[in-house]
């Protein structure tokens, strides 16, 4: 009867608002930063949240330091990702042009409000876009004395999309520590792959390789700025599929971190 009554009122409102002259219309919802962090720290499960800001209309603050505060607030990565994709102007923005290109993932920095630690940057325009990294699971399958283990990441496809061929990275790791590499999409799951490790072992003994193969790995050109980052480029023109720079030394524990992007 609660909600009955509830109803009922909503469907009076907009009908003296329809049927007055000059009646002031219903205030829609504009989400804000602090609306997701009220989320958040309201216990609304991570799909909740993302669901809600790809639906209503957004205002986001998407400053450097605002997403770093969102961040410490407890914002996930992939809410984050979603604010970003939304853009300042939310989902009134994107309903006005169904063809718009996604949003990068950051605001575009001049180069004296760079970070100098753990981030990764593409060179647009004259100005750096950070890359934000995405969780990932090491999955180890062993049959018949044989093992295989795969970073994977969900989804087939990564939210960050670039058109440029042979993009420049701004990278404070070097190619060991974040090699460039090709990740393959699942064949029957929504996610993308790459092979990290195999072996066979005996019931006295075996071998384990562990590490990313050869056969994965992009060619790169690296040059070292005055700044002390490392200015990436692919060595041939990338063709269209998904790739990351891996945090090569992060999966000891099980999960990590990758910088995903796809080529269209």
């Amino acid at each position: 009867m609660k909600m009955m009554r509830v109803l009922l009122t909503v469907v009076l409102v907009v009908a003296l608002g329809v049927s007055m002259p000059g009646a002031i219309s219903i205030a829609q919802e504009l989400l804000t930063n602090d609306s997701v962090i009220q989320m958040v720290k309201g216990g609304l499960p991570e799909a909740v949240v993302i669901a809600k800001i790809k639906s209503t209309p957004s205002k986001f603050d998407l400053k450097t330091d605002s997403l770093l505060s969102l961040k410490k607030a407890g914002v996930t990565d992939k809410i984050l990702e979603a604010m970003v994709s939304a853009g300042s102007g939310g989902a009134a923005a994107s309903s006005s042009s169904a063809a718009a290109t996604p949003a990068p993932p950051a605001p575009a920095l001049a180069a004296g409000a760079l970070k100098t630690q753990d981030v990764i940057y593409q060179l647009v325009g004259g100005k750096y876009v950070e890359m934000f990294a995405t969780s990932a699971n090491l999955e180890t399958n062993m049959a018949f004395f044989q093992s295989k283990s795969e970073v994977v990441l969900e989804g087939r496809k990564a939210q960050f999309r670039i058109s440029d061929k042979q993009p420049v990275f701004l990278s404070t790791y070097s190619s060991t520590d974040a090699p460039l590499v090709r990740l393959k999409p699942g064949d029957e799951h929504n996610d993308r792959n790459l092979k990290i490790g195999s072996g066979a072992f005996m019931p006295f003994g075996g071998t384990q390789k562990m590490g990313v193969r050869n056969e994965d790995k992009i060619a790169v050109t690296i040059e070292r700025d005055p700044r002390g980052f490392y200015k990436v480029t692919p060595s041939a023109a990338l063709p269209p599929g998904e790739y990351g720079f891996i945090l090569a030394t992060g999966f000891g524990a099980g999960s990590g971190k990758v910088y995903d992007f796809g080529v269209d």
